[in-house]
């Protein structure tokens, strides 16, 4: 059975070092501000990054993880640019999530423009399905057993119609920090490296740009979004929209204003 202290409320499965952070990096502070335990599953150690080295990008993931203030962090070390539904993967993320027990599980858009983040998000849905198979893998003793409560998606580069946005307004300066520890894969005149998609001078204006039209639409100042792969149940409508999560009211008219 796993350690107490390893139990998670939410675990975030990034595809590669510094996925979790760029994309979710507001909804991880923000949920770790809630007072919940928050861990990330790195799939690969993005070996094959056109900018820095392996070495150099895991002590920019130790310096991200600490500035975040996740509660528990690994990598599976699936080879970059091969993630996929295979057996071996699904048995090894199957395990981990066994071993954390989250509650709520987010996972890469699962038809996502890059290869590695549309491979982790069905590896996500088959491995969290395959959690609470007793006797899945052969051999297993039965007893661990686990299937989180949801499973929801990010958005990395292709968008998507949301079915929550997360208000991240409080924490999104902290997220800047957070994402700058990656300054290997982003834009550095200093740096060497072939240029990409991230290392374009105005990509962080690009993520902030997509934020605040999220945010906009949910009526708050920036946001992040999540799919649901399923709908998760709720106590009562209510509840789900003014509960005590809520951080903005929809502007419509109130009814003691109506003639």
């Amino acid at each position: 059975m796993p350690a107490a202290d390893q139990k998670l409320d939410l675990l975030v499965i990034a595809a590669h070092p510094d996925d979790a952070e760029i994309a979710m990096g507001g909804t991880i502070l923000a949920t770790i501000a809630s007072g919940a335990r928050v861990g990330i599953v790195d799939l690969t150690r993005g070996e094959l990054s056109s900018r820095g080295t392996p070495q150099l990008r895991a002590e920019e993931t130790a310096r991200a993880t600490e500035r975040m203030g996740v509660h528990w962090r690994t990598c599976l070390d699936i080879a970059d640019g091969s993630v996929r539904d295979d057996d071996e993967s699904r048995a090894a993320l199957v395990e981990v999530m066994r071993q954390t027990r989250p509650k709520v599980v987010l996972a890469p858009w699962k038809d996502d423009l890059h290869p590695d983040h549309a491979g982790a998000g069905l590896l996500a849905h088959r491995s969290l399905y395959l959690g609470g198979v007793r006797l899945y893998p052969a051999g297993c003793s039965g007893d661990v057993q686990h299937r989180a409560a949801a499973l929801g998606y990010y958005m990395c580069h292709t968008p998507f119609e949301p079915s929550v946005v997360v208000d991240v307004t409080e924490h999104w300066n902290r997220k800047l920090e957070v994402v700058n520890c990656y300054r290997s894969q982003f834009h550095d005149p200093e740096q060497s490296g072939a240029p990409t998609k991230i290392s374009r001078p105005g990509f962080m204006a690009s993520v902030e740009g997509r934020a605040r039209s999220l945010g906009s639409r949910a009526g708050v100042e920036l946001g992040e979004a999540i799919i649901w792969q399923d709908p998760p149940a709720v106590a009562n409508p209510v509840d789900m929209v003014v509960g005590a999560g809520l951080t903005s009211i929809p502007d419509v008219q109130k009814s003691e204003d109506l003639s």
